[in-house]
């Protein structure tokens, strides 16, 4: 008799052990969850040099594909305006004094009638033979691309046919000491003529 007690004690000692293991891997399995949700900040960029950047880049890709960006889509969607762009915050909870991103909205312009689909593949084989890493989870509405310094270009068709491609660009963040961008994000990038 003692010896079944005894064993039940440690059959029951060993569930309340696996338990407390399970409970503090769960616990530990959260906390790297929250921290892969953190964002970095980098300490040198600011909102001017992001602006540039962001720029640069929406530039070299007019230039090697013909396509331009703007505010204003060359097709007949005005009753669907982009989000608006600009300065934003990368955190919910600190949004006044906390680290902050350069965010940019533009409609993809100059794509021949028809030719939608095959410019979005342009673009997206454009940004991955330059090494963007092309999110996994691509679809063929929405396909997001990294580049190696950290700024991701969001490509999105909403399936409307000709004038409904856009890009959303994202820098990363920096401090908030870093806001103030003397220079306007342009209207519109068009391919630069020789």
């Amino acid at each position: 008799m003692m010896s079944r007690i005894r064993r039940t004690g440690l059959a029951v000692a060993a569930i309340v052990a696996i338990a407390l293991v399970s409970v503090s891997c769960t616990h530990q399995n959260e906390e790297a969850n929250k921290k892969e949700d953190v964002k970095s900040v980098s300490q040198t960029l600011t909102e001017e040099t992001a602006h540039q950047q962001i720029v640069s880049y929406l530039q070299k890709t007019a230039d090697e594909t013909g396509v331009g960006f703007s505010l204003t889509s060359d097709g007949n969607n005005h009753g669907s305006p982009l989000q608006p762009g600009g300065l934003m915050p990368c955190y919910d909870g600190n949004k006044e004094q906390g680290a902050h991103q350069v965010q940019a909205e533009y409609w993809v312009v100059g794509i021949p009638a028809g030719q939608l689909p095959r410019y979005k593949t342009l673009l997206q084989d454009t940004w991955t033979k330059w090494g963007w890493k092309l999110d996994p989870e691509a679809t063929p509405t929405l396909a997001g691309v990294a580049t190696p310094d950290n700024y991701s270009f969001i490509l999105q068709d909403a399936g409307k046919g000709d004038g409904w491609l856009s890009v959303t660009a994202a820098s990363p963040c920096f401090p908030f000491e870093g806001n103030g961008a003397t220079t306007p994000l342009p209207s519109e990038i068009h391919r630069r003529t020789s």
